[in-house]
């Protein structure tokens, strides 16, 4: 048996109150918007979707729009949606506000996933982030129960499905691979930073 499908999902789907409403995946580093920079880290995959209520921004990309089935539920349930579309064995998930993610990080975190149900990185600190991982279909059921109970803590989530912590101590990724640009000082910095 060969490994099992992945498709790519980035989740686009937060109010970016933080960012004074500014969609966070149209923000721009080095001279390419974050969703740009996600759909070259998400080449190599056949089926990329985006978790978003509002598709028009993701026009022209190569990510096909995936709504929430019950808005206002957070990323656990853009995750849900998307598993409960995809043609995919399960998806390899990156959160729009993560410019830093890389082709490289996808395939690792792919080929960390193989045998769990669901994986997330782990950074150096031990912090886990479960927005940066991987789903798989065989996890719907138990996140829709989740969701059907109102209970929309995606950490919770993540380890009652058994997910995995994939560490990146040990590994050539730097723990900047996982930041996540949620305020216009944090953009400020890392465009700052050499």
């Amino acid at each position: 048996m060969g490994a099992p499908a992945l498709g790519a999902l980035v989740l686009a789907g937060g109010a970016a109150r933080r960012m004074q409403g500014q969609n966070k995946a149209l923000l721009r580093l080095e001279g390419r918007t974050f969703l740009e920079r996600l759909a070259e880290a998400f080449d190599g995959f056949d089926e990329r979707l985006i978790s978003t209520n509002d598709a028009s921004f993701a026009a022209g990309s190569p990510f096909v729009p995936v709504a929430d089935r019950t808005p206002g539920r957070g990323p656990l349930e853009g995750i849900a949606s998307a598993l409960a579309v995809c043609k995919s064995d399960g998806l390899v998930v990156a959160a729009c506000d993560m410019p830093l993610f890389s082709a490289d990080l996808a395939r690792f975190l792919a080929q960390a996933a193989q045998g769990h149900p669901a994986a997330a990185c782990e950074d150096r600190a031990g912090r886990l982030h479960p927005l940066c991982g991987v789903y798989m279909k065989t996890c719907l059921p138990a996140l829709d129960a989740a969701l059907g109970q109102g209970r929309l803590r995606m950490m919770d989530a993540f380890f009652e499905i058994g997910g995995a912590a994939v560490p990146l101590g040990g590994t050539a990724f730097a723990d900047s691979v996982l930041t996540n640009i949620n305020t216009p000082d944090a953009l400020e910095k890392l465009i700052d930073t050499p």
